[in-house]
């Protein structure tokens, strides 16, 4: 398998990181938003945290965060959309944009089956961790634009519980 992009590894050091329900939060997503300079506001790990997760790793990697007229755009996860370069054929770590009937969401892209990508990202069940979207929910594919384009992107395929399906025994 490919050598890993620093802002994968780095979610991956933070997989297991939940909010907390009700008035408390969790500090750790409280200071991610205010470290990517996100508004004020964002005083309680209820609200969406998804793109704040994702642009604190972003930073953290030394890489740029999602810039817009409004520090609400960080907080957004359609602000992704137009992040970096695009890729049309997935690689390990990508970010993925996805549309959900509330917003969007984003997360990193570690593989796929025929009808779903699997994801690591924020806020997916209240946790930093991995879950199945649809493909047919995708509305993007980005890369940072400071870093160098995979060589040759190559879809990872995986079974139903994230496992590599074997491409060849030899």
């Amino acid at each position: 398998m490919k050598p890993e992009p620093i802002w994968l590894r780095i979610f991956r050091f933070v997989e297991g990181l939940e909010e907390i329900a009700g008035i408390r939060s969790n500090p750790v997503i409280l200071n991610w938003s205010k470290m990517i300079g996100g508004p004020k506001w964002f005083d309680n790990d209820d609200k969406a945290w998804c793109a704040v997760a994702m642009n604190a790793v972003l930073m953290t990697a030394g890489l740029k965060v999602t810039s817009g007229p409004d520090p609400y755009d960080r907080l957004r996860a359609r602000s992704f959309e137009h992040y970096g370069v695009p890729l049309t054929i997935p690689a390990l770590g990508a970010i993925m944009v996805f549309n959900r009937p509330e917003g969007a969401h984003v997360g990193l892209y570690l593989g796929e089956r025929k009808d779903a990508y699997y994801i690591l990202g924020a806020n997916q069940s209240n946790v930093i961790g991995k879950a199945w979207l649809q493909k047919s929910r995708l509305l993007a594919t980005r890369w940072p634009d400071e870093v160098a384009l995979p060589e040759k992107p190559e879809r990872i395929w995986l079974n139903s519980v994230g496992e590599l399906v074997s491409v060849n025994e030899a």
